[in-house]
């Protein structure tokens, strides 16, 4: 059985414990490590998936939701051509459903069962297609969550605070792309032979994951921010903007009398970054 089939198996139990998918987890890096024939049967790539997996007890929903600004919704009054055209101007396939306001949220609707509704000569109601969604709070940890979507097959998570109010959502695709996507940033980087590119006019081009130090250093401009907790260049961005900017946005720097343009970005993060001094 191979690496893959092992961890299906493992998330397809019917009780989920933390302990055993750590445990587990663990135990496949640890006997591949000590292969008696020196031989590795888990490549790279496996191998920082299943720490990625490992990585997701200490990251928080909040640290990877869509917040609420971002969040596409339709009152549960809307129209069969507001539903079409949410789905088709925003490019998603799952959009949230509200009755009365955004922190009244009462389920999702998926494009597919949309689509198959063409099929059934029904009059339209938008009530016919919504689907549980679960609601968790901000701090809950991210492998607690991926447990319970695998366990109850839901895979829309609303993120609400103390008083019920909405504060963001997070998918089931979402928490998977938090464990596939350092490697799949990593296997474009290695078309990038340069984490920082430096243009003729000055202007800096960076990969958003390059720390302060290492940025300040080859650049020779000075990142100072009251934020000492920040690392990385996006989070820099991220904590002057006071949340993750959009691609083609200019966030400025007064105090440091620095432009940062936004190259590339999702709803959850910073990706490259083009960095001008003014002069």
């Amino acid at each position: 059985m191979n690496l893959y089939e092992r961890i299906k198996k493992l998330l397809k139990w019917k009780k989920y414990s933390e302990t055993t998918i750590r445990d587990t987890i663990e135990e496949l890096i640890e006997e591949d490590a000590s292969d008696a024939n020196g031989a590795s049967s888990i490549d790279s790539d496996e191998r920082e998936m299943l720490g990625n997996v490992l990585d997701l007890r200490d990251i928080q929903v909040q640290d990877i939701m869509i917040p609420r600004v971002e969040i596409k919704a339709l009152p549960i009054t809307a129209k069969i051509d507001e539903l079409l055209s949410a789905f088709v101007e925003n490019q998603i396939s799952t959009i949230l459903v509200y009755l009365g306001t955004i922190d009244n949220i009462v389920g999702v609707v998926y494009i597919k069962d949309v689509v198959n509704w063409f099929r059934m000569n029904k009059p339209f109601n938008i009530s016919m297609f919504v689907k549980d969604v679960i609601f968790v709070p901000p701090t809950m940890r991210t492998l607690d969550l991926l447990l319970q979507m695998r366990e109850t097959g839901i895979k829309i998570a609303v993120v609400v605070d103390e008083y019920g109010g909405i504060e963001g959502c997070i998918s089931f695709s979402d928490l998977v792309e938090e464990i596939i996507g350092d490697i799949q940033d990593a296997d474009e980087k290695k078309n990038d032979k340069k984490r920082i590119i430096k243009n003729t006019d000055g202007t800096f081009i960076v990969d958003a994951k390059t720390t302060l130090t290492e940025l300040s250093k080859i650049t020779g401009f000075k990142f100072i921010h009251k934020n000492k907790s920040v690392d990385s260049i996006g989070g820099y961005v991220i904590s002057m903007a006071g949340k993750v900017p959009v691609r083609g946005e200019l966030v400025f720097c007064e105090q440091n009398n620095i432009e940062f343009e936004i190259l590339d970005a999702d709803p959850r993060k910073i990706k490259s970054i083009r960095i001008r001094k003014i002069s």
